[in-house]
C-alpha cells in the first residue's frame, strides 16, 4: 500500500493481463481520514472506463452512495473530475507551460495509458503515479511472539525488488490506535523497536500493541502494515544453557547435531493421536517449536551445527534467515525424491570459511557408480537391492577453513534410513559414507561426522564407524533375512492407512519415522528394544514367521497376522572402513542412556563422531536429566521443541 497520503501505483507484472491501481488519497486535507483502495482492471479496457470508476468509488467514499434512482450518468456528473497527465506512448515527455506533462488519451487501453502517467489530478489535489515500482504484495507476520525467541516475517512476495532490498520496522504503540477509518497509526505514537529482518521481543513489549511494517527497498514511498500478536512469557531456559554461555577459543571448537522433527512428521491428525497425544498443539505448532529450536541453537554457541529433519521451507524462510543474521552461514541438502526434509549445516562465518560442499544419495546409485564390486554382490540378493533403489537418505559435507588457525576440516552429517529391521542397509549406507569421507579427507584434516544414524552402539554400523570393521558373522546382517521394501504390510498396514492402522499395530511402534521415505514403506517403524536387543545377542528372528517375530516381541496383539515368505538368501560381508572415528560422548559419558526420547523408543542413535588421528574432544554437554524429558511423558514437552536431544561436543585440533 501506498505509505504516504495522494499516492498512487500502478502495478502489471510480467505476463499478467490485470492492471492494479492502488491508492493512499487525503483530498479533503491533513485533518481528512485516509481513503486506500485497490483497484483491479483488465488491460484490455478502455483507460476512460477504469477511471470513471475512479472517479465513483471517490464520491462514494465521500458519502456518496449510489441510489437504485441514481445513474451512472448523474454520479459522474455531479464527482469530481479527474485529469490524468503524463508523457507520450513513446516515452517523449511533452512539455507545457503548467508542469512538463501533457493531458493523456484515454481512450486506449489500459495496458498502454498507465505505464505513460505520471500525475493525476483530482479536484484541485495532485496525486502522484508511479508505475511497477518496487512494492510488497503479501506478508505472513508470525503467528506467536515469545520473549527471547527470534522471529521472523515468512512468506513475503514481492514486486520488482529482492529480498535483499527488503526493509523492515517492528514497531510498538505508544497510545492507543488511531481513530477508525484513519487507517494507519500517527508515526507521533510509534516506537521502532528494530529494524532487522529478525525480531526477538524481549521483557519490555509485554503487553504492548505491536505491528509490522515491509518497505520494498529502502526510502520508499511504499509499505504494507500487518498487526502482530501479543507477545507472550519466555519460556523457561534449559539448565544446560549455563554451561554453554562463553563460546570456545581457537584451537577448539564447538560442533552441535541435532534431529529437529520435521514438522509433517508431527503435524497431521494420526500423528497427534497415535505418537504424540501427551503433546498440546501450541507445544507440537511450527511456529512455537522453529523459535524455541533456533533459541535453543543460538543459546549453545555452536561454531559448527548440523541439523537433520530439517525442513526445507523451513530452512528457507525461518533457519536461514535468523542464522544469518546471528553471524552464521549455511548449506541445506534434501533428501532424495520427493521428501521436503534433510539436512542442514551451519558454521559461525567469523570463524569458518566454506571451501568446497558436497551432496550425495546413499542408496544403489551411489553403490553401483563408487563400489561396483559391491553392487555385483548385492545384485544377487533382489530385496536388499529394491531397498537400496528406494531409500530416500543422503550425505552432505562441506570443506571448512579455520580462520583462527588455518586448519582444514571436513565435516558429515547425515540421517540414515530409519527402518527397525533395515540394520544391514544402514551398515552399508555408512560404508559408502565413511569412503565418500575418505576422500575428502588427507592426513592433515580434521574430519567430524555427526547426524541421526539410526543405530544403537551394538549394531554393525556403530562397529564399523568405530572399529573400522564389521564381520560377516556380526548379527546386523541377520535383518536381511526378514527385511524388504514394505515389509511393514506383514503387520497387516500398508502405506495408504498409514498412521491410520489399528492401535494394537501402533503399540510398540513410532509411526513418524517412515515418513520420510517412499510411499511403499512410510507406514511404520519399530522403535523398540526389541531390535536392538535382537542385535545385541546375535539372533535372528526366524525366518518361519519373518516379521511377525518383530510383532510378537513389542507385544502386539498375536492377531496380527504375517504374510509369510521364504526366508531371504542374507547378503554378508566382512566390511572394511577406509577410516576409524571415536565417539565423543563414549569418550566422555559411555553410559548416556538416550538422545531419542519417544514414548515407545529411547536409545542413543545421534552421534558426533571424529578422527582421532587429528582430534581430540576436550568436553560435551551432558544430557538432561530424565526429570525433564519426561515432565510431560515424552518429548517434546514446552521445553524440548523436539523428540531428540541436541548433542554438544568441543573438540581441538591434535
Amino acid at each position: 500500500m501506498a505509505r504516504h497520503p495522494n499516492t498512487a501505483i500502478v502495478l502489471q507484472p510480467t505476463n499478467s493481463a490485470i492492471i492494479t491501481l492502488d491508492l493512499c488519497l487525503q483530498l479533503g486535507g491533513p485533518s481528512a481520514p485516509l481513503w486506500r483502495k485497490s483497484v483491479a482492471r483488465d488491460e484490455n479496457e478502455a483507460a476512460d472506463r477504469a477511471i470513471e470508476r475512479l472517479r465513483i468509488l471517490i464520491a462514494q467514499s465521500a458519502g456518496d452512495k449510489k441510489s437504485k434512482k441514481t445513474s451512472r450518468e448523474e454520479i459522474l456528473k455531479n464527482c469530481q473530475p479527474i485529469e490524468v497527465l503524463g508523457v507520450s506512448s513513446e516515452g517523449e515527455q511533452i512539455l507545457n507551460e503548467e508542469n512538463g506533462l501533457t493531458k493523456l488519451n484515454t481512450s486506449v487501453s489500459n495496458k498502454e495509458f498507465w505505464r505513460n502517467v505520471r500525475q493525476m489530478l483530482i479536484g484541485s489535489t495532485v496525486v502522484p503515479v508511479k508505475y511497477n515500482v518496487p512494492t510488497i504484495t503479501a506478508v505472513v507476520p508470525p503467528s506467536a511472539l515469545y520473549v527471547g525467541a527470534p522471529a521472523v516475517c515468512a512468506g513475503i512476495t514481492a514486486l520488482f525488488t529482492t529480498e535483499v532490498d527488503v526493509q523492515y520496522e517492528w514497531c510498538a504503540r505508544a497510545a492507543p490506535k488511531s481513530p477508525a477509518g484513519t487507517g494507519a497509526s500517527s508515526d507521533a505514537t510509534v516506537r521502532v523497536i528494530s529494524t532487522k529482518p529478525v525480531f526477538t521481543p524481549t521483557t519490555r513489549e509485554l503487553g504492548e500493541s505491536l505491528f509490522l511494517r515491509v518497505l520494498p527497498e529502502p526510502g520508499s514511498d511504499l509499505c504494507t502494515q500487518v498487526e502482530l500478536p501479543q507477545v507472550r512469557a519466555e519460556v523457561p531456559p534449559m539448565d544446560r544453557w549455563t554451561q554453554t554461555k562463553q563460546s570456545v577459543e581457537a584451537p577448539s571448537f564447538r560442533m552441535v547435531t541435532y534431529n529437529v522433527l520435521h514438522e509433517e512428521f508431527c503435524s497431521t491428525s494420526s500423528a497427534k493421536k497415535t505418537i504424540y497425544p501427551f503433546a498440546t498443539d501450541d507445544i507440537l505448532s511450527l511456529e512455537y517449536r522453529q523459535s524455541r529450536i533456533v533459541q535453543e541453537l543460538l543459546a549453545y554457541n555452536g561454531d559448527i551445527i548440523c541439523l537433520q529433519e530439517c525442513g526445507k521451507k523451513v530452512y528457507q524462510q525461518f533457519f536461514s534467515r535468523v542464522m544469518t543474521q546471528y553471524g552464521y552461514e549455511g548449506c541445506y541438502t534434501n533428501k532424495n525424491g520427493g521428501v521436503r526434509e534433510g539436512c542442514a549445516c551451519f558454521w559461525r562465518r567469523s570463524r569458518f570459511f566454506l571451501q568446497e560442499k558436497d551432496e550425495f544419495p546413499l542408496n544403489w546409485s551411489t553403490m553401483e557408480k563408487e563400489h561396483p564390486a559391491l553392487a555385483a554382490e548385492v545384485t544377487r540378493h533382489p530385496e536388499l537391492k529394491e531397498a537400496l533403489e528406494n531409500v530416500t537418505s543422503i550425505g552432505a559435507l562441506v570443506l571448512l577453513k579455520d580462520n583462527a588457525t588455518n586448519e582444514e576440516l571436513v565435516v558429515g552429517n547425515t540421517h540414515l534410513f530409519y527402518h527397525a529391521n533395515a540394520c544391514h542397509i544402514r551398515l552399508l549406507q555408512v560404508y559408502m559414507l565413511l569412503h565418500k569421507l575418505k576422500s575428502r579427507s588427507d592426513s592433515r584434516r580434521g574430519v567430524v561426522l555427526c547426524g541421526d544414524f539410526n543405530f544403537t552402539h551394538r549394531t554393525g554400523g556403530y562397529k564399523l564407524v568405530t572399529t573400522g570393521r564389521t564381520e560377516a558373522s556380526h548379527h546386523s546382517w541377520a535383518k536381511g533375512e526378514v527385511f524388504h521394501w514394505g515389509c511393514d504390510r506383514m503387520l497387516g498396514i500398508n502405506a495408504a492407512e498409514g498412521a491410520g492402522g489399528s492401535a494394537e499395530v501402533e503399540t510398540g511402534l513410532d509411526v513418524r519415522r517412515g515418513k520420510g521415505e517412499s510411499a511403499t514403506c512410510a507406514s511404520k517403524n519399530n522403535k523398540n528394544d526389541t531390535n536392538n536387543n535382537n542385535e545385541s545377542n546375535g539372533n535372528s528372528v526366524d525366518a518361519s514367521t519373518s516379521c511377525a517375530a518383530t510383532s510378537a516381541d513389542t507385544g502386539v496383539a498375536s492377531s496380527v497376522k504375517a504374510d509369510y515368505r521364504p526366508p531371504f538368501d542374507v547378503y554378508r560381508a566382512d566390511m572394511e572402513a577406509p577410516m576409524q572415528f571415536t565417539d565423543a560422548y563414549g569418550v566422555t559419558d559411555p553410559e548416556m542412556p538416550w538422545t531419542n526420547y519417544t514414548m515407545t523408543f529411547r536409545e542413543v542413535i545421534d552421534y558426533v563422531f571424529f578422527n582421532p588421528d587429528r582430534l581430540l574432544v576436550v568436553q560435551t554437554i551432558p544430557i538432561p536429566p530424565e526429570s525433564e524429558l519426561s515432565e510431560n511423558v515424552a518429548l517434546p514437552n514446552r521445553k524440548y521443541p523436539s523428540d531428540h536431544v541436541a548433542l554438544i561436543a568441543d573438540l581441538s585440533y591434535k
